[in-house]
């Protein structure tokens, strides 16, 4: 058997010229067959890689569409057909329907006729480079972004000896997948590919000349069906009229399932008839002009809301553009800004810990109502999407309602100047501010929230009269990564009401004292402020509401001249933020830049406690006349951990180059039970043999037993030969080990091939216990030393991706496909990846199995 597996291929490949001299004669059915047989051989001799990538499912569920997917499904088998086009209006499901059929190819486990599976979120804006984007990654490719045309040939190189499925989520408009994609036409010796989209527009499908496939409504039965199981009365089973009334409810949400669910949940908890034949005659009397039938009934969902704060926080998602992705965390941060999750009664005077779980509860009763939907990303954690569909409605209301709700202006919209006065918010992304008329800002003179993130042209004359007419009711202020620079202008300090300011990555030098004038301010972020030099004592010590204040990676210094300013005011120091002036500091992200700074920081059991982000890195090189930054063995070091370990978050550790670490350093994870970051970088030593970072057991008894980190970076060390995760990391998504010379060693597998933890044992198919149960990413680079990531194959349920670059002892990884059912990629170096083995359970050869999820850097 070994020798017919290596023949099969051989002779699969040697067939394909004689495949092409018959093929007018036996047509498909030959392709069929040497498909057939590299299959049969795939299948005997190695497990395959998974075609495709999971995505998340709408809220919607497929109800009454078997009979569409089964059409779709023999179309996919269909050589004569190449472009499939499924149609119907907003919220009938088509979505979802696509996503079934991606997420199918997932769950299976294997490839089936395709080499590659591709989602695609196209948009109503059509933009070819975020098209070519998702595609490229997919792939493993960088393009130029600066040239379609060419990134469109790159393309297309890449998927022409692929077998493909492309899949495009809500097309608007026909596109020439190959000019002005780079997407091959699946057609001639390219017939076993496809391109599946979805469109509101039947006349697309006609003009991409597609097989045609229409979503329609459901029928009565199965919309009953949909809209029952979502309520939770006995009374609409028990009460004949109330049964009646929920029927009509029902039908005039037109079969569709987005309304179904929708307003079903609105209704979910109703018991009196009275209610019902009020949602009866709500529906029958939506706004004219709103004509479309999911509209109607997802403003019924809206409406039906408990309050106006949840609809305010759903109109704020809609800012955000098209398919985004909103980092719920900062969604909950403006939301604090605005006051829309404090209690009534506290009037903003709540801890900032209470005011963001009233958030996540604003974001759930949301997501509960299915007019959000719960996503993820791997740059920003957990994140929120609006369905297309609501996002229509909510537009929709912004433009014909504003007058009755917080209405908003983004880059695109035109709004009478006699209207601006309705306006509450106006979000700016990645714009010069010339080509959008700071007057029209200006003249929203009711605006409580302004983002103009990465916003450019913010000169000091703008951002004075922004302050001047906005003074009494701006709540928000985000300059997150705008090129403003120099010094922040004093009339900041006029608006009075201002309860978020974020200056984070922004070239600031210098905040006016005029700052401390903003007594309701409760967050204010100095992140990444490099050049930020001077800040008067008067600028911070006196918001007496300030509740969080990061200033990690900031370049001020702490232990610079108190008399350092340009007046000879006082300059702010490490006392000031332990002082009464600020009273209600919770939150604290700070930079600590030399040791006499850490050692005063140490003795403040206030700044202890509220410490969450720290980063400890001498400012300028050390010199060994300098006291050392953590002392003999690093002796200060442990007093971090002893006195904000409960606290921390995120954590950055710099070494010292004038006074070398002695001894290993050994991280328990139990005294950092909140951190979710550490960095280490540019330990340099010949005497720190080794660092070994210790997670959880691996049955915790509790919860707070739980080593939350999710994120791990080792750069630019040198001196140690080893790096060993002990024990299980169960919240460990990423893992970056580069430009360590001297690291010989990885050890994945420590916290089980030691006897660490007695729990973690070998499964039947050899295959170490799941301690790493989130891994997703590994990245490798410059490592001229590192010969062993591991012993022996790890179960990593959901590792997707592996890069290794310029780790050329690195002759030997632990590969088992079993272990790893998700593992997509492996990026590396061509001349390495042929000399380097791959080593499944029992010590068999697995390089075969990965061979297709290499891709050359």
């Amino acid at each position: 058997m070994p020798l017919l597996a290596c023949i099969l291929p051989v002779l699969t490949f040697l067939c394909q010229p004689v495949l092409g001299a018959v093929e007018t004669c036996v047509g498909n059915q030959a392709q069929r067959f040497f498909g057939f047989l590299t299959d049969w051989a795939d299948g005997l001799f190695g497990d395959r890689p998974n075609a495709a990538e999971e995505v998340p499912e709408s809220a919607s569920e497929v109800v009454g569409a078997e009979d569409t997917l089964s059409v779709i499904r023999s179309y996919l088998n269909d050589d004569s057909v190449g472009i499939i086009g499924i149609y119907g209006m907003g919220g009938v499901g088509k979505t979802t329907i696509l996503q079934r059929i991606n997420n199918e190819f997932f769950e299976s486990g294997k490839q089936g006729s395709f080499d590659l599976v591709i989602w695609v979120t196209v948009s109503q804006t059509v933009d070819i480079p975020a098209i070519q984007k998702q595609i490229a990654e997919r792939l493993g490719l960088s393009l130029s972004c600066s040239n379609t045309e060419e990134d469109a040939r790159v393309l297309f190189k890449a998927l022409s000896d692929k077998r493909f499925l492309v899949l495009l989520d809500d097309i608007w408009r026909a596109i020439d997948m190959q000019v002005e994609i780079g997407i091959p036409r699946p057609k001639g010796r390219r017939r076993n590919s496809k391109i599946v989209f979805t469109t509101r527009l039947s006349q697309v499908c006609d003009e991409m000349e597609a097989k045609s496939i229409p979503v329609k409504p459901l029928d009565e039965v199965a919309s009953w069906e949909l809209f029952s199981s979502k309520l939770r009365t006995q009374e609409v089973c028990t009460n004949p009229t109330i049964r009646l009334l929920a029927e009509q409810v029902a039908h005039k949400c037109g079969g569709l399932p987005l309304a179904l669910v929708t307003v079903a949940k609105a209704m979910a908890n109703r018991k009196l008839s009275r209610d019902w034949e009020d949602a009866v005659d709500a529906l029958d009397h939506r706004p004219e002009r709103l004509d479309d039938q999911v509209l109607r009934c997802l403003k019924f969902s809206f409406d039906y809301l408990k309050n106006d704060n949840m609809r305010s926080a759903l109109l704020f998602c809609s800012m955000f553009p098209e398919d985004a992705q909103i980092s719920r965390e900062k969604l909950v941060d403006y939301w604090v800004g605005e006051g829309l999750v404090d209690d009534e009664n506290d009037g903003g005077e709540g801890s900032m810990n209470d005011a963001r779980g009233a958030g996540q509860a604003l974001i759930n009763k949301l997501l509960d109502a299915c007019l959000l939907e719960s996503s993820w990303s791997s740059l920003i954690g957990p994140t929120v999407k609006m369905h297309d569909a609501v996002r229509d409605m909510v537009l929709w209301i912004n433009r014909h309602e504003y007058n009755k709700v917080d209405g908003f202006l983004a880059w695109d919209s035109i709004i009478r100047r006699e209207d601006r006065k309705h306006i509450k918010r106006i979000r700016l992304l990645r714009k010069h501010i010339k080509r959008f008329n700071p007057d029209v800002i200006l003249s929203c003179s009711s605006n409580r929230t302004l983002m103009l993130s990465s916003v450019r042209g913010l000169r000091p004359p703008i951002l004075q009269g922004i302050a001047s007419s906005m003074k009494s009711t701006l709540r928000i202020l985000d300059l997150f990564y705008s090129d403003i620079r120099g010094e922040l202008p004093a009339e900041v300090g006029l608006m009075a009401e201002l309860r978020f300011l974020d200056l984070s990555f922004t070239r600031i030098a210098s905040l006016p004292k005029e700052l401390g004038n903003l007594v309701k301010l409760r967050q204010l972020g100095l992140v990444d402020t490099k050049f930020l030099v001077q800040i008067p004592q008067e600028a911070i010590a006196g918001l007496r509401s300030l509740q969080v204040l990061n200033m990690t990676e900031s370049g001020y210094d702490w232990e610079a001249d108190p008399r350092g300013g340009e007046d000879g005011g006082r300059q702010l120091k490490l006392g000031d933020l332990e002082a009464a002036g600020l009273p209600r500091l919770e939150e604290l992200g700070v930079q600590l830049d030399t040791p006499r700074a850490l050692e005063r920081f140490l003795k403040s059991d206030k700044l202890c406690s509220r410490t969450r982000s720290l980063r400890v890195k001498m400012r300028h090189r050390s010199q060994s006349e300098d006291p050392p930054l953590y002392g003999e063995g690093g002796s200060l070091l442990w007093r971090v951990f002893s006195r904000m370990g409960r606290s921390l978050k995120t954590l950055f550790l710099y070494g010292d180059d004038a006074h070398p670490w002695e001894g290993g350093l050994r991280i328990s994870l139990d005294q950092l039970p909140l951190l979710e970051f550490l960095r280490l970088d540019s330990f340099r030593s010949e005497r720190m043999p080794e660092v070994v970072l210790v997670g959880s057991n691996f049955t915790p008894r509790s919860s707070s037993n739980i080593v939350r980190l999710s994120s791990f970076v080792m750069d630019n060390c040198d001196g140690q030969k080893g790096l060993k995760l002990v024990g299980a990391f169960p919240c460990l998504r990423n893992i970056v080990l580069g430009n360590c010379s001297t690291m010989e060693e990885l050890a994945l597998d420590d916290g089980v091939a030691a006897g660490i933890a007695e729990e973690g044992t070998q499964d039947d198919a050899g295959l170490l216990d799941c301690h790493l149960p989130m891994l997703s990413d590994i990245l490798l680079y410059k490592l001229p030393s590192l010969k062993s990531i591991g012993r022996r194959p790890l179960r990593l349920p959901e590792l997707r991706y592996i890069k290794v670059d310029r780790c050329p002892e690195l002759r030997r990884i632990p590969l088992d496909a079993a272990g790893m059912p998700k593992l997509e990629r492996i990026r590396a170096r061509r001349e390495w990846w042929d000399t380097v083995e791959c080593a499944g359970s029992g010590g068999h050869n697995t390089k075969p199995i990965f061979e297709k999820r290499f891709i050359e850097l």
